[in-house]
């Protein structure tokens, strides 16, 4: 009888609790979102993309963008700009741990909520005029990254990126620049596919487990 009282407990301890963690791990998460535009619009009559630019969550209001610029092109730094649509709140001291091709500690000498990106009409926050790389003569790149964080901020908040940049693909730019802007986002979130493979795996095991008890104390 005892042995018998034992598995009873037992299969109600476990079935339940096997039950919450199938219904967590099936359930959707609610981590990084990432978005991706392609810089496919431009005033220099240049056809494809000219480069990409990814928003993604990266934590409590912080998200992360990596800009990667196309073969023959970089981003310009020095008098250059990045700007974006839909998000609120941004601000020159939004932006943190800034780095263009490995270089590190760079910052944003300016900053603007209203007006026009080069030719492309919108309301922009606009980042301006890199700094930290005075004295290098680098003035573009092709990789760059940083942080923004501000009240609330996700990445799916993002809808365009514009940015100012060079008919060439190194430090030192080129004399001709042009503005390219972003055709809709891709949005990229966590596939769930092998949670849901787990949750059903751990629902099997439940049912598995209750049968066994059950034979037992029969």
């Amino acid at each position: 009888m005892e042995n018998r009282a034992v598995s009873i407990t037992s299969l109600k301890v476990a079935v339940p609790l096997l039950c919450i963690a199938a219904a967590l791990a099936m359930a959707p998460m609610a981590s990084a979102n990432s978005i991706t535009f392609n810089l496919s619009s431009n005033n220099l009559g240049i056809s494809g993309s000219v480069g990409t630019v990814t928003i993604a969550d990266a934590g409590s209001n912080q998200v992360t963008v990596s800009i990667k610029m196309g073969v023959g092109f970089s981003l310009k730094l020095n008098g250059g700009d990045i700007a974006f649509t839909g998000p609120s709140d941004l601000s020159l001291s939004s932006v943190s741990m800034f780095s263009a091709d490995g270089h590190t500690g760079l910052d944003f000498q300016n900053f603007k909520t209203s007006g026009n990106m080069g030719p492309f009409k919108g309301q922009y926050f606009d980042f301006a005029n890199v700094q930290g790389l005075e004295g290098t003569g680098i003035v573009s790149a092709v990789k760059a990254t940083f942080t923004l964080t501000a009240p609330g901020l996700t990445a799916s908040q993002f809808t365009g990126v514009a940015v100012h940049f060079c008919d060439a693909s190194d430090t030192s730019c080129s004399k001709i620049t042009g503005f390219a802007a972003s055709s809709p986002g891709t949005t990229v979130v966590p596939e769930p596919g092998s949670l849901g493979l787990m949750g059903t795996g751990l629902v099997g095991i439940g049912g598995l487990i209750r049968r066994r008890l059950l034979s037992k104390t029969a």
